[in-house]
């Protein structure tokens, strides 16, 4: 198993992770595709017709986490929402058009039944992902507010603007390992926390890699395995390193791949230097 330490692997995480041993990894931390929202290129998780195929899609996902992580491991899950009617559904044209329009001509549009799916429903995918983790025996320890003082625009004459996204923290058994000491240190103590948004190269939805920090050193101990089953621009990786973990992730689209990749040997390359500036 020492072989896939400090990699990634370019292919579909689910078929990864299969791969893996029970209860070998310390610590998970990822933000899947969301659904109906960006296409970056041969992704299937996200682009259901359904939102609620989208839910049963990620527990497959959530049930291998489970599997492979360690008794006193612990699982940070970022995940958005969406309203139904706007990006990936049917209401995405004139007025309400928007630059990621054209990922969508592909996109089976499910169609609204009155209920769950009407107009302006704002679906609560992230909670509903939860009470299905639940549902698998996970151990939900807080359910983390993410606030953006730099969201993305989204404006709506009817409603508030969103700013926040939720990050799960989920364990598998009562005994963990967590230091609020740690957590007081880095202002990681409370469930709500202020991070501005940081897209990196041509991964837009890329989360801050201050943010991610923080609960690496919270939640794992110095060579733990860090792993992140959706790498997308290498953030988790990279934040491993920096906090000298060991890190492990898969990504299928092979152009973030290879991006995370250069920033990844970047971050080594930078860090060497330093260390032999310091000898």
């Amino acid at each position: 198993m020492k072989s896939i330490i400090d990699q990634i692997f370019c292919t579909d995480a689910l078929e990864g992770m299969k791969q893996l041993s029970s209860s070998y990894i310390p610590l998970v931390i990822t933000s899947p595709p969301y659904f109906g929202c960006r296409v970056y290129g041969n992704e299937t998780l996200g682009r259901e017709e359904n939102p609620l195929s989208y839910v049963e899609n990620l527990l497959l996902f959530t049930e291998e986490i489970k599997r492979i992580l360690s008794d006193a491991g612990s699982f940070y899950l970022n995940i958005g929402d969406i309203y139904f009617g706007t990006k990936g559904f049917s209401r995405n044209k004139g007025r309400y058009a928007r630059k990621t329009d054209t990922h969508y001509k592909e996109h089976k549009i499910v169609k609204p039944d009155g209920k769950y799916l009407q107009y302006k429903q704002l679906l609560m995918i992230p909670e509903r992902v939860a009470i299905g983790m639940q549902l698998q025996g996970w151990i939900l320890r807080n359910k983390i507010i993410w606030e953006k003082p730099n969201p993305v625009p989204s404006y709506s004459p009817d409603r508030r603007y969103p700013v926040y996204e939720y990050f799960f923290h989920f364990v598998k058994s009562r005994k963990y390992f967590f230091s609020l000491e740690i957590a007081k240190k880095y202002n990681h103590h409370r469930d709500i926390i202020r991070n501005g948004i940081e897209p990196f190269g041509s991964h837009q939805a890329s989360y801050p890699l201050s943010l991610i920090k923080p609960f690496i050193l919270t939640t794992s101990k110095e060579n733990d395995i860090v792993l992140d089953p959706f790498m997308g621009s290498g953030t988790t990786a990279v934040a491993a390193i920096e906090t000298h973990r060991k890190y492990l992730g898969f990504e299928i689209n092979p152009v973030f791949y290879d991006e995370s990749h250069k920033r990844i040997e970047n971050v080594k390359n930078n860090t060497s230097q330093k260390l032999v500036q310091t000898i």
